[in-house]
């Protein structure tokens, strides 16, 4: 009677687990693979247990931020879908490249089918995602499943060793950056600082910061030793960077003071004006867009430039997500609404946020007074859809 309860309960994990397949199999095909947004590890229909490494790619090049989240299936074909998802890991900016996107610890979730996706958030606003289904977790297999181990039989007097299968090498999570091109390393994370060293086309070096100007400038050591700065359109990166902290970059050069003449010199004198929130009241893990009057109090055009948005729980002043956006070419005593600039906050709802608008955080454009490039705003982030 026993032997018959164990192959009805076998038949039946199978043929939920076969429809589980092929209703995802109606998801995945459908689904189009970006090279720079995916998750390859692991594939559909696989068996999950413990702490496991999922691997893929956020790597586009308008991504405000990324995060991995999970969904369960029903078991039952008539139940309505399910629409909760459960984040993974936290959201971060870090583009990743054919490496590691986190660790989803799977002991802490029911044994059952799900869903694994693969969120990420654009500067226009919206998202896009990747998803892979079904997978199984199976942190206690039943004992029909255990592996039978076989009967030794007596050792024959000439015994034939098998060929040793070398232990495969763990993958290595190490931030690096690898050289597009022959590439400058400078001293600090703008074009204004001097070279001290480069890197030709296919070089690879350990990366060891991000700035926290919000640049996307990552911090390297190169082979001598030496600390630099390269920008991240020049290197192509790989590797875990949720360890990997913010640094601030050293004071920019002292612009040269220019030689008196008889002709009057022409100023630029940028300056950050009013801004709004659009919803005014931002909520957690939803995105929200900064509009900001920038004038030039100046004599003259300035050149276009970026700002950088910082946003900061304000209880102990940790750096939560930042994103850019772009100044315009204003005229002498224009005054010019700069703006969308999308941003989602998805850490530490319920309370007060402090946000930093910089322009011109890498003072790449001349201006007579940096005193006034700076906006502060304290705001409190709605929990609305958050766990």
């Amino acid at each position: 009677m026993r032997t018959r309860q164990t192959v009805s309960l076998v038949v039946l994990l199978v043929g939920l687990l076969l429809a589980a397949v092929m209703t995802a199999s109606a998801q995945t095909t459908t689904q189009a693979i970006d090279p720079n947004a995916n998750i390859s590890w692991p594939p559909p229909v696989y068996v999950l247990r413990g702490e496991f490494t999922v691997r893929g790619s956020a790597n586009l090049p308008n991504m405000t931020n990324w995060y991995l989240e999970f969904q369960t299936l029903p078991t039952d074909a008539t139940a309505p879908p399910n629409d909760t998802w459960t984040p993974v890991t936290l959201p971060t900016r870090s583009a990743v490249k054919d490496g590691v996107l986190g660790i989803w610890d799977t002991t802490g979730a029911p044994e059952g089918l799900y869903t694994l996706r693969l969120n990420i958030g654009l500067n226009t606003g919206s998202r896009t995602f990747y998803a892979v289904s079904p997978l199984r977790i199976e942190n206690n297999p039943p004992p029909f499943a255990q592996p039978v181990v076989p009967v030794v039989p007596a050792v024959p007097t000439q015994i034939t060793l098998p060929t040793l299968i070398p232990t495969p090498t763990a993958f290595d999570t190490t931030p690096r950056a690898t050289a597009n091109r022959n590439a400058n390393v400078r001293q600090g994370d703008g074009t204004n600082y001097s070279v001290i060293g480069s890197l030709r086309a296919g070089d690879t070096v350990p990366i060891v910061g991000i700035s926290a100007l919000g640049t996307g400038w990552y911090l390297v050591v190169l082979p001598d030793g030496r600390q630099g700065w390269v920008a991240p359109s020049v290197v192509d990166v790989t590797g875990d960077f949720r360890n990997v902290p913010r640094v601030q970059p050293p004071p920019p050069p002292a612009t040269p003071t220019p030689v008196a003449t008889a002709t009057p010199v022409a100023n630029i004198n940028l300056v950050a004006g009013n801004f709004r929130f659009d919803p005014p009241s931002p909520n957690c893990n939803q995105t929200f867009n900064i509009y900001i009057d920038v004038a030039n109090f100046g004599t003259a055009p300035n050149p276009s430039g970026f700002i950088s948005v910082q946003d900061f729980r304000r209880s102990d002043g940790t750096f939560q997500t930042s994103t850019i956006g772009a100044i315009p070419v204003i005229q002498p005593g224009q005054t010019v609404n700069v703006g969308p600039i999308p941003l989602t906050v998805a850490t530490w709802y319920n309370e007060d946020h402090r946000m930093l608008i910089i322009l011109d955080p890498s003072n790449a454009i001349p201006e007579t007074n940096e005193g006034d490039n700076v906006k502060e705003a304290i705001y409190l982030l709605n929990k609305a859809a958050c766990p």
